[in-house]
């Protein structure tokens, strides 16, 4: 009867030790694989516009929007409104390509079209910079919008062939442009401006 009781023990003990083997190695191997992970939404999603062949890049949560303007090409603003961007597309009137050693010509042009807006309160110097390929310069502007609230643009003028190319990014009101900042240069740093 001893034995008996013995062998029953040991398979009792050998019983309890294999069950905690397999709930350890279960546990040990969930924690070398885990699990896959649900499919995150895309933080941002491209929007392009086959017909001047340029594009960005936008959060995924901004809205796309329509413009009367038939210059704008891409228009996608924040769902508050605080945000928005703006590619907008036109004859530059140079008839020779603007390259990075030309860019000082061109200069004078870029200056001029934001003297001629009146809203601007305050102007930065432009930066030369290649943006998507492009060279053109960036500016920094607040300025006055129509219900009197001080607004914020990054404005980009890049140049493309015999086109001028204006990428705005805008804050309203312009103390939220440092906030917005780390998004705008993002969506700048997605500009395509030639064809991959």
């Amino acid at each position: 009867m001893e034995r008996k009781w013995l062998v029953a023990a040991v398979v009792g003990v050998l019983a309890v030790v294999a069950v905690l083997a397999l709930v350890v190695g279960g546990e040990v191997g969930r924690s070398i694989v885990p699990e896959p992970d649900a499919p995150a939404r895309p933080a941002t999603v491209r929007y392009g516009d086959t017909l001047t062949d340029v594009a960005i890049h936008h959060p995924a949560t901004w809205a796309r929007r329509r413009s009367r303007d038939q210059r704008v090409r891409i228009l996608v603003s924040s769902p508050d409104n605080v945000a928005a961007v703006s590619v907008s597309v036109r004859k530059s009137g140079i008839e020779e390509p603007v390259t990075p050693e030309t860019l000082p010509v061109v200069r004078p042009l870029t200056d001029d079209l934001l003297r001629a807006d009146t809203r601007i309160t305050e102007l930065t110097q432009g930066e030369a910079v290649t943006l998507g390929g492009l060279p053109g310069y960036r500016y920094r502007y607040t300025y006055r919008t129509a219900n009197g609230t001080e607004g914020a643009h990054v404005h980009y003028y890049l140049f493309k062939d015999d086109r001028l190319v204006q990428l705005v990014l805008q804050a309203v009101p312009a103390t939220q442009l440092p906030a917005l900042a780390p998004t705008f240069e993002q969506i700048a740093d997605t500009f395509e401006g030639r064809r991959r």
